[in-house]
């Protein structure tokens, strides 16, 4: 799953093919990848590409509660998913929603030591 920045839409990959653009989608049992070495081709180039996404099994989207937190990805501010607001390395979560707006909120467990320490 990643956004797709020019349709404005979630990119549903099956079998490493597009399989659909969704506004709204929900994953369970979410796995965060990050080909690092087209992450780093990435940023000596200064051109985005697709070298991130977040695996898991596609379920109906819940309701967006306070139990959920925003994540994100920027390949220039590190090689990992990451918490909104800090840098926490997210690389798995129980349940991720991604919204209209191309904004991403999971379901996840922290790690207070590795919280404290971002």
């Amino acid at each position: 799953m990643y956004w797709h920045t020019r349709r404005k839409r979630w990119s549903l990959r099956v079998a490493g093919r597009v399989a659909d653009h969704l506004p709204v989608v929900a994953l369970q049992a979410c796995r965060m990848v990050v080909r690092e070495a087209e992450r780093q081709r990435c940023i000596a180039r200064g051109q985005r590409s697709v070298h991130a996404w977040i695996q898991g099994t596609l379920v109906a989207p819940p309701p967006v509660d306070e139990a959920f937190v925003e994540i994100a990805y920027s390949p220039w501010y590190a090689g990992h998913f990451t918490r909104r607001p800090g840098f926490a390395p997210i690389r798995e979560a129980d349940l991720v929603v991604f919204g209209r707006d191309g904004k991403a909120w999971a379901l996840v467990e922290f790690d207070p030591q590795l919280e404290s320490a971002s």
